[in-house]
């Protein structure tokens, strides 16, 4: 993992068989961060997401997908240190997927943007 400091905004790029959320999760208690705008896009060759079923109580059937997948956009906040991340992408049989990120393997390249609105 690499970071970039940019005034309000971190630029952090992931290599292949980082774990997406074990490294956000990392970032967060290094930078001591409470609310941030996140964005991102890259490569993940394994990806566990959720679609929602039901919302009383809230439920989400997940999904996984061990394959190459593209990312073109991960969106989303972290409010209070609680990550909430919404992933659409495509594996390479062109099958999509759409939902909120549970957790993903990076192979070759990931990035994300960390737009910096709080910290403690």
């Amino acid at each position: 993992m690499e970071i970039e400091e940019k005034s309000n905004q971190l630029i952090v790029y992931l290599e292949n068989d980082e774990d997406l959320f074990a490294q956000i999760t990392e970032i967060i208690r290094l930078y001591r961060l409470v609310t941030v705008r996140l964005t991102g896009y890259g490569y993940l060759k394994r990806l566990e997401y959720g679609v929602l079923s039901t919302v009383e109580p809230f439920f989400l059937n997940k999904h996984l997908i061990e394959d190459l997948i593209t990312v073109p956009t991960v969106n989303g906040m972290i409010y209070n240190k609680d990550v909430n991340l919404m992933i659409s992408s495509v594996d390479k049989d062109n099958n999509k997927q759409v939902g909120r990120l549970i957790s993903g393997v990076v192979v070759d390249s990931f990035t994300l943007f960390f737009d910096v609105l709080a910290t403690e």
